[in-house]
């Protein structure tokens, strides 16, 4: 690999991705994967994720350990070391796109499919951001790829041209050792979401299905790579088991999981209409590229590559159509949801614009270059991208302050005591506060022992305060959706 077309990717990373680390307060839930963070660290339970005393297993732990992570050094989880790993993983996948692409098209098609990958409205709030979209598509890509040179290495090991000849040894242990990697990206991706299995193997099936390889699934290779890297995800599940009980597991992957990847484990009735605007709302975040992708699907356009470019393609497309049908079909899913099929799309607009910009494709556009229109393209990218984190990001802030009125409450509760909670839920604020909290069913929970509690109420809950003597009012404030909340000191 050339060094100067890598120093170029990763400015290009600089600039989109740690630029705005810390532009902003953390917004919606980054406060409560920061806070989950946080736990981590003060307790040392890096296996069972803890909310006021509370597990909580709606995601597995991977994305609340990478931030405790990389906080580690610096001490303690602020609003930039929550937000640092998925700058990283967006790094990572951007390199992982250049590389790709660079060895099936040259350093210049590498460059163009770094520079479209991230252009996308659905990474532009992902990235920087405490969210889990950005490290769970870091590992499907990853996983993908390795897997695209598994099937390199098993073709040329064993071609289906000449069924008989002699398998090569070291391409044989080349293909278990991609699988390898690969498997172990999916168990990465698996303990950060629990979605990222469904992404890979969405790809993986039609892929090799389409090239008559569906035996390779059979295959000592990746049967010995799905068993070594299912060690790590049982292993969590007994730890999880062993501190918890079966119970909580099987209720988070009852209400978090299934509903994620099965149609007849919703409550509500199907919305038909997403079947429609799913992926034309999918398609419509990512414009221009997404129109530019379509021309990928005539059958001539396979034909303009060498092999190791048509693998490549009819990875990109196995990745995009497969997943987005599926995704389309399971309700209840947000554009962010989708974000891991996202490179599919960008890879396959990618591979359109270099045959445009190489004279390979017939560009549309007669009065301008392509060269140029794709600058155009990515000039503009970069202003929106400026302007969302100089302009958009802080002024999101407005009204919220958590930072200011988490610091209120650190100052107003004594540093000894104990804050309690019972139905309010405000991660952003209480992470902010920066210091243990729990929650309690209800008041009468309180410690018996414990004179001069101080709880953190919703107005409804002050409003129907129930004791020997009135709660004494302390604070005032308004959580980050600006309704009323009241902190007390219970005498």
């Amino acid at each position: 690999m050339r060094a100067f077309p890598i120093l170029c990717v990763l400015v290009l990373c600089g600039v989109l991705f740690f630029y705005g680390l810390n532009a902003s307060e953390l917004y919606q839930t980054e406060g409560l994967r920061a806070i989950l963070a946080a736990e981590f660290l003060r307790s040392g339970n890096w296996i069972v994720p803890q909310l006021y005393g509370e597990p909580l297993l709606t995601k597995p732990p991977g994305m609340y350990a990478i931030i405790a992570l990389v906080s580690w050094p610096f001490g303690r989880v602020s609003a930039a070391t929550a937000r640092l790993p998925s700058a990283l993983a967006a790094t990572g996948t951007v390199l992982l796109f250049y590389a790709a692409f660079a060895r099936c098209r040259g350093w210049r098609g590498g460059l163009i499919a770094a520079a479209i990958l991230p252009a996308s409205v659905l990474w532009l709030g992902r990235v920087p951001s405490a969210e889990i979209d950005l490290v769970q598509l870091a590992w499907v890509a990853a996983a993908l790829f390795c897997f695209l040179r598994a099937l390199e290495s098993a073709e040329t090991a064993f071609p289906l041209a000449d069924p008989l000849r002699q398998s090569d040894q070291g391409k044989r242990w080349q293909e278990w050792g991609w699988w390898q990697l690969a498997l172990l990206c999916v168990a990465g991706g698996l303990l950060t979401k629990w979605t990222a299995p469904a992404f890979f193997y969405l790809t993986v099936v039609p892929l090799l299905w389409q090239r008559g390889r569906l035996r390779l699934l059979l295959r000592p290779a990746h049967l010995l790579s799905v068993f070594l890297a299912a060690l790590p995800c049982l292993a969590w599940v007994a730890a999880v088991i062993a501190q918890t009980g079966w119970r909580p597991l099987c209720e988070a992957v009852r209400g978090e999981a299934l509903p994620r990847l099965s149609p007849v484990h919703h409550a509500r009735p199907y919305p038909w209409h997403e079947l429609a605007t799913f992926p034309i709302c999918f398609l419509g975040a990512n414009l221009p590229w997404s129109a530019a992708a379509l021309w990928t699907l005539s059958p001539r356009f396979a034909q303009l590559g060498d092999e190791r470019g048509r693998r490549l393609l009819q990875l990109l497309h196995c990745w995009t159509w497969p997943n987005l049908v599926f995704w389309s079909i399971v309700p209840g899913h947000h554009l962010r949801h989708a974000l891991p099929l996202q490179p599919g799309l960008a890879g396959l607009a990618a591979l359109v614009w270099i045959a445009w910009i190489e004279g390979r494709l017939r560009w549309p556009l007669p009065r301008l270059r392509p060269a140029s229109g794709f600058l155009a393209l990515l000039t503009l990218w970069l202003a929106i991208k400026i302007a969302f984190v100089t302009l958009i990001a802080p002024a999101r802030d407005g009204l919220r302050a958590p930072s200011l009125k988490g610091q209120l409450l650190a100052a107003t509760v004594p540093p000894e005591r104990m804050l309690y909670l019972f139905q309010l839920k405000d991660e952003g604020i209480l992470f902010y506060y920066g210091r243990p909290a729990r929650r309690l069913p209800a008041p009468a929970f309180l410690p018996a022992q414990e004179r001069s509690a101080y709880c953190l109420l919703t107005e409804s809950e002050y409003r129907q305060w129930s004791g020997p003597r009135p709660a004494e009012v302390l604070l005032r404030l308004s959580d980050e959706q600006q309704h009323p909340i009241v902190l007390v000191k219970m005498p």
